[in-house]
């Protein structure tokens, strides 16, 4: 922290896994002295560095912090990982363990009340029309990702019922209306890491189909979700077809490496949308535009 003149004292307490206590720090430009909370994840509040004035005009100190380089922005219990270690994991469990023996559906849910959501999404695989007319007016060498971007933006005008601007601010307090666009949208880690399932890669497919010159091809509810995304891709209509099952687990893994990674470009995008109120399409809109740079998600192309 860049205070001139300033000491900092910190009381930790001894269990090596409670990072709980509490930060003293004693600013040599007035002499005053504060104390700060250190959580058990040895965090701090940046707006408790707010108390820390030189006078009736300072606002208080800012933490500056270019590139979020040691900011942690939310507190979540969904994903863990660590580069350095080469450790990722889905709420607790290993992501080695979950490649190895679970299907991409199971990671969605864990396992819990997995028909049920499995229900949920296969009943929200349909694209409107007009999205599919949208795709075919784009250019035949259109980029994928920017034809993901502006369709999944132009999906607010068709589901007006999920619009905060609409329908009111306190919408998604609804915990029924949440799980609805969960299971409408659902899995959108495959692009960007962060969570959309049926209509995203019924729109990435329409996509390819689109750059193949072939017309879109609309997803079979008998199928897994990695065999309709192949179904979507490879069958041109034929509903006689089956995925080849050792590509659609190659997929299944794919998707499950990609389902979640913490705080990234795009999560952060999507959150800072969300905040103004935006509908869950125009957030996730931004995500997938976040995604499409060479930095972040465009680095795997």
């Amino acid at each position: 922290m860049a205070v001139a003149g300033a000491r900092l004292e910190v009381a930790l307490p001894p269990p090596p896994l409670d990072l709980k206590g509490s930060l003293t720090i004693i600013d040599e430009r007035t002499g005053k002295k504060y104390q700060i909370q250190v959580s058990e994840n040895g965090t701090i509040k940046a707006a408790d560095f707010r108390k820390i004035t030189t006078g009736r005009f300072d606002k208080g100190l800012k933490l500056y912090d270019p590139g979020y380089q040691n900011t942690a922005p939310v507190r979540s219990s969904i994903c863990y990982i660590d580069g350095d270690e080469g450790t990722l994991k889905y709420r607790g469990y290993p992501i080695e363990e979950l490649a190895e023996s679970s299907s991409f559906m199971e990671v969605a849910y864990l396992l819990l009340l997995l028909a049920d959501w499995e229900f949920a999404v296969s009943q929200h695989s349909a694209v409107p029309q007009g999205i599919l007319d949208m795709i075919q007016a784009m250019p035949d060498d259109a980029h994928p990702m920017g034809m993901l971007c502006s369709t999944m933006s132009a999906l607010s005008l068709f589901h007006p019922d999920a619009n905060p601007a609409l329908r009111g601010l306190d919408l998604y307090n609804s915990k029924q209306v949440r799980d609805k666009q969960i299971a409408r949208i659902c899995l959108f880690g495959f692009f960007t890491h962060s969570t959309f399932c049926h209509i995203a890669p019924t729109i990435a497919a329409a996509a390819y189909s689109k750059m193949a010159g072939r017309p879109p091809v609309l997803p079979l509810n008998k199928l897994s979700y990695s065999e309709n995304f192949l179904y979507m891709l490879d069958s041109s209509g034929n509903r006689a077809y089956k995925p080849n099952p050792r590509l659609a687990r190659v997929v299944d893994v794919l998707f499950i490496l990609h389902a979640e990674h913490e705080m990234n470009c795009s999560t952060a995008a999507a959150r800072h949308l969300s905040s103004s109120g935006v509908d869950v399409y125009t957030a996730l809109a931004g995500a997938i535009g976040a995604a499409y740079g060479p930095l972040h998600g465009g680095a795997n192309e």
